[in-house]
């Protein structure tokens, strides 16, 4: 061992991370983004929206599945009738769901497309808006909703 040199054996002591609670309550943000990538995937699959995917929809509104009438045109799939809850016949569901993997194969670039444009554009939009966003969770802890919602 060289002269005038000392080593240590006691080894180094590391820093800690301080630990910080994470948020488990609802974040507004993320559920509109969900909402919209919900949309889009339901329009490309199904032809009809979330809510007319989940309850159905005829051209006078939103009704439960067994309320409903089957779609006139054939481009509006619902979850019932993937399922075979409401089919007149045994062979509607699976006519249904060919129906519904067809429009998928037929739209797979555009949904895609704007799968890929929602997430860019609410990632952009998400750093555009974040005083304001602050500013707005700054509210809602003064409202006592800090620890349940965030936007």
């Amino acid at each position: 061992m060289a002269e005038g040199r000392t080593v240590s054996i006691m080894a180094r002591r590391r820093k800690n991370k301080t630990r910080r609670a994470r948020f488990k309550g609802f974040n507004l943000w993320n559920a509109a983004e969900s909402l919209v990538q919900a949309n889009v995937i339901t329009q490309n699959v199904f032809g009809t929206d979330p809510l007319g995917f989940l309850v159905g929809k005829t051209t006078n509104g939103y009704f439960p599945s067994h309320l409903r009438h089957s779609n006139l045109d054939g481009t509006q799939i619902s979850l019932a009738e993937l399922v075979g809850l409401n089919a007149s016949t045994p062979g509607d569901a699976a006519n249904q769901r060919a129906a519904a993997w067809s429009m998928a194969k037929a739209n797979v670039i555009p949904m895609l497309m704007q799968t890929v444009g929602t997430r860019i554009g609410f990632a952009a939009a998400k750093k555009l808006t974040r005083g304001f966003r602050s500013d707005i969770n700054k509210g809602i802890k003064m409202v006592g909703l800090g620890r349940d919602v965030r936007v």
